[in-house]
């Protein structure tokens, strides 16, 4: 009697895409990235982002030449861009160097490795919901109701004001980094889902993102991942976070066509007076924002922002340095310095030359999504270019990746003509 033995098969391409996903996550504000305890995470981080990267392209092996010489033609028009900010750039920060790694790494995968924008952003959901649902258990079970008793804890360097900071850990996959009380209404601080991340914020964002792809990317809505992730979003208690996710539900109602006239009819009175909850919604928000240290800081960090922009223009006053925005800095914030928003942070590192990618980005993406009247996807990047606006990601892989995924929808033409495909080993010659 023989047994048949079936061969497993490793799809190692996937394996490769989800490496480079789940580094971009945890790129983005990670709190294992900002502590002196583990200086060898952000060059482990590094170490897989690469990896991912050459391991996809020889899983793949075979490549469009079209595609391959256009990978290679943007990889040398980013170096050329970047290597002129650097040779302009007061600091010579050699970071800069540490930016493009991850730029050309991020246009090899999008050119190379990765199937579609939309198949990356699917495989960002699935980590990101698993993430959201041990932040919720931790967080319900753990922070709220003291069920579960914190592990130990970890010191972070995410604080703004050059010292450290202890966070409760639990288990080393949920930490608490902060608290704040909700909006007046209560008398002890409440703290907030953090995740994995260095802040509320960070956490929000990353949760939004996962859930602008459910909602607005994925060709089924599944409600149960939607739920999740929304709660994921609320329990952060981020002011953009909650407001960016009334937005996407009404962009999400507004695309979806009416089957009949009489529910066209009633999508109108409905949208209606969705429109008019939100608009208060929102404005309740904001106000509770602005009221509140957060809020002051947040305004403050455009006024700063923009006064040191005006010391430099066209460079900048050089990469990381944040002298050049702190003394324009209000009285009141000076225990807590950190940057709140990305416009104002480009401006004031890079000036004009360093903002103009990023506009030529959205302008060439917008541009792009309009004459092919995708609607979905030109709601999903407003959605995050309303978070980046407000949020401090402006260096990160994520927001790199999204950018040059926007950049890349100012296609509006395709050309017919048949692919030549040839071995990676013929191109490398």
């Amino acid at each position: 009697m023989f047994l048949s033995r079936k061969k497993i098969y490793i799809n190692w391409l996937k394996i490769f895409q989800y490496t480079f996903v789940l580094c971009i996550i945890l790129n983005f504000r990670s709190i294992w990235l900002h502590t002196e305890s583990a200086a060898w995470i952000p060059r482990l981080v590094k170490l897989l982002m690469g990896l991912s990267v050459a391991g996809g392209i020889f899983a793949k092996r075979k490549f469009p030449k079209r595609v391959f010489s256009r990978c290679l033609f943007a990889m040398g028009i980013m170096t050329t861009y970047v290597s002129i900010w650097y040779l302009c750039d007061p600091l010579k920060s050699k970071t800069i160097f540490v930016i493009l790694l991850q730029l050309l790494a991020i246009i090899a995968f999008c050119q190379l490795v990765e199937e579609s924008m939309e198949d990356t952003m699917y495989k960002f959901a699935d980590i990101v919901l698993i993430i959201a649902e041990i932040s919720l258990f931790f967080w319900v079970f753990g922070s709220l109701l003291g069920y579960i008793h914190p592990t130990g804890y970890l010191y972070t360097t995410w604080t703004g004001n050059d010292s450290l900071k202890r966070a409760p850990g639990y288990y080393g996959i949920y930490f608490e980094t902060q608290s704040l009380t909700l909006f007046g209404l209560t008398a002890n601080k409440i703290i907030r889902n953090s995740a994995i991340f260095t802040e509320a914020p960070m956490a929000s964002m990353v949760f939004s993102s996962g859930f602008w792809v459910e909602l607005l990317l994925r060709e089924r809505l599944n409600w149960k991942r939607c739920m999740i992730l929304g709660a994921a979003i609320i329990s952060t208690i981020s002011t953009t976070g909650c407001s960016a996710l009334i937005l996407v539900l009404g962009m999400r109602y507004m695309f979806t066509r009416a089957r009949t006239k009489e529910i066209f009819g009633l999508k109108i009175i409905l949208l209606s007076a969705f429109f008019v909850v939100a608009l208060i919604t929102l404005t309740f928000l904001v106000r509770q924002k602005l009221g509140t240290g957060p809020g002051m800081t947040r305004m403050d960090d455009f006024v700063a922002g923009y006064k040191a922009w005006m010391d430099a223009p066209l460079f900048g006053n050089g990469y990381g340095n944040s002298d050049a925005y702190k003394q324009y800095m209000s009285e009141f914030r000076r225990y807590n310095q950190g940057f709140s928003n990305s416009p104002m942070q480009i401006l004031t590192y890079g000036g004009i030359y360093l903002f103009l990618p990023y506009l030529t980005a959205i302008a060439y993406g917008f541009f792009g999504l309009m004459v092919r009247r995708r609607w979905y996807k030109m709601a999903f990047y407003l959605i995050f270019l309303y978070t980046f606006a407000i949020t401090v990601c402006s260096f990160n892989m994520l927001t790199f990746y999204l950018f040059i995924c926007m950049a890349k929808q100012g296609k509006t033409r395709r050309i017919f003509y048949e692919e030549t495909y040839f071995p990676l080993e013929m191109q490398l010659r």
